[in-house]
Order: structure tokens, then sequence, then C-alpha cells
């Protein structure tokens, strides 16, 4: 008899649906907001088993308020908005290893002001980023922004800044701030 196999083994496809469901269906109990900033918090934990293991997965999405002037060769550029920080980290039982962050940080709710001439700066950037949990992390992102209005074929860049702190014991982000300058 012979036997098929799926050629997408279930992990990868659990941490794709972990991921998107921090964003859209924590429950409304998960949500706290940390006392020393306005960075909101949201938690959910998959596990997903294979033949020959299970893998959990634990998703904390965070809104993390950012403000920073990139110095530009035309203008200074000052930004501010939201960040929606995305973490996942999957825990390795087959091997015992250290577990990975999977770190999606997406940069399209910033705007940016040009400092001389008034000017809309905007990015529609995100970015995807794998690490090794610690329990303090600093994640340093460099993004492409352009004048709103104009072709984004010739970007500026900026670099985002965050600090991130997990509790290792229940693999959720447990605090996250950020800041914006230049490369």
């Amino acid at each position: 008899m012979n036997m098929r196999r799926l050629f997408f083994p279930s992990a990868p496809v659990a941490l794709s649906l972990a991921m998107a469901a921090a964003w859209w269906s924590a429950p409304a109990d998960a949500q706290t907001a940390t006392a020393s900033s306005s960075t909101t918090l949201s938690a959910s934990t998959t596990v997903s088993t294979s033949t020959s293991s299970t893998t959990t997965t634990t998703s904390t999405g965070a809104l993390v308020p950012v403000r920073g002037v990139v110095t530009g060769p035309v203008e200074s550029v000052v930004f501010s908005g939201q960040a929606k920080v995305s973490t996942s980290v999957v825990t390795d039982p087959d091997f015992g290893g250290i577990p990975t962050v999977v770190l999606t940080i997406d940069l399209s709710s910033l705007k940016g002001v040009g400092a001389s001439t008034g000017a809309t700066y905007v990015t529609s950037d995100q970015g995807v980023v794998q690490r090794r949990l610690s329990a303090v992390d600093t994640v340093q992102y460099t993004f492409p922004f352009y004048r709103g209005g104009t072709s984004p074929m010739a970007p500026s860049v900026g670099l985002a800044s965050f600090n991130l702190s997990f509790d290792v014991n229940t693999l959720k982000l447990t605090s996250a701030t950020g800041s914006i300058g230049s490369p």
C-alpha cells in the first residue's frame, strides 16, 4: 500500500495561522496595555502536532508608538505613528533548541513631515526577521520611504529600532518600545 504524505508539513501552516490569529482574533481578555507607555499587546498560543512531535507557537501582537527624525540629503523628515509588531515564538521539540522568534514589523501607518517644506512622506514597508528567543532583544530595521504623491522608485531610507522584552517561560512578548532615526 502506498502512503502519501502532505507536501507541506502542518507546522508551517500552523505558524502562519497563529501569526494571523494574533492580529485578528485575539480574545479581548488577552489584551493588555503596559503601564509605562501606550503600547498595546495581545497574545495567543497554538499547539500543532506532526507525526514526530508537538510544536508550540505563541503569538503576541503589539501596536508600538514610534517617533523620530530621519536626516536626509533633501530635508529632515519627522516620523510618528504606530508600528504593528507581531511576534511568533516557535518551540523546537525535536532537537530541544532555543525557540525561534518570527518577528513581523509593519510600518505602513507611519507618517512623515518634511522639516523645511512640510511635505508628507509615507512608507508601506513590512518586513520579517527571525531571531533566537532571549529575554531582552534590540532589533534595528531599515525601511524605505518617499514623498507622498511621487514615485516610490527612488526612496530614502530610515532606521526603525525596537527594544523588545519577552517572558522566556510563557514565550510571550511583554513590552515593546520603538524609535525612528537615520541609518
